[in-house]
This record gives C-alpha cells, sequence and structure tokens, in this order.
C-alpha cells in the first residue's frame, strides 16, 4: 500500500509559518509523516484521535494529533502544543492507493481547538 501526503493550502501557510518560530518543526514534521506512513489511523499511536463529532457530516474520518514532538520547543516533554488535523482517505477498491491529507496546525497557546468551517469546507458531504 502506498501513502501519497496532501497539504491544503492554509495547512501550507501555518506550517511556514510555525517553521520560522520553531526550527526544528521541518524535521520533527518529516518523523512524523514516517510514522503515519506505518499507521495512517493511529491505532498504535495514543495522542492521534479521531474527531467523531464530525462523523455524520464530513465523508472522510479527521483526526486530531495532541501531542506532537516538536525538540525546538520542548525537548523534554512529549506534547509541544503543536495540533495536527488531517484526514485519511481509504478506497476500499484500491487498496493499492491510499491518500492522507493535511489540513490544519496551530499552537494550541494560539488557538483554542481546530477550524470546523475549514473542515466542513473541504470536506462535507
Amino acid at each position: 500500500m502506498q501513502i501519497t501526503f496532501e497539504y491544503l493550502p492554509e495547512f501550507e501557510k501555518e506550517f511556514k509559518k510555525l517553521c520560522k518560530k520553531y526550527t526544528s518543526l521541518n524535521q520533527d514534521f518529516e518523523i512524523f509523516e514516517m510514522a503515519l506512513k506505518q499507521d495512517p489511523k493511529g491505532d498504535e499511536i495514543p495522542w492521534i484521535l479521531p474527531v467523531s463529532w464530525l462523523w455524520s457530516k464530513i465523508k472522510f474520518q479527521i483526526y486530531k494529533v495532541k501531542k506532537f514532538r516538536c525538540f525546538s520547543i520542548n525537548k523534554n516533554s512529549k506534547d509541544s502544543g503543536i495540533r495536527i488535523i488531517y484526514t485519511y482517505h481509504e478506497w476500499e477498491n484500491k487498496i493499492e492507493f491510499q491518500k492522507l491529507e493535511f489540513i490544519e496546525i496551530y499552537h494550541k497557546n494560539d488557538r483554542s481547538n481546530h477550524d470546523s468551517q475549514r473542515i466542513k469546507k473541504h470536506y462535507s458531504e
């Protein structure tokens, strides 16, 4: 199975802004992507949680990463305060191709929660 990563334009803009503030974010994110290739639904990663209240309105399952590790923020903690929202597109008929799309990235001190309107805009049925 091959998983491709895609990024909403809003995500890319937020990511670039955070990379300026947190120097290791780009490298830490690459490590995170490797982990997602092995476990895209976060079944074995306890800090990846489904955003369950959107299930009935959204085409694909949305996930929230609560304890993203970013070494330039805090080397001794598993929780940097960075939150990542993504969706995993899983097609039953196409086992060989799957897509994981990053929706949003933010620091919990800058925003209290994910942008529900962005999720609805891009993924509502």
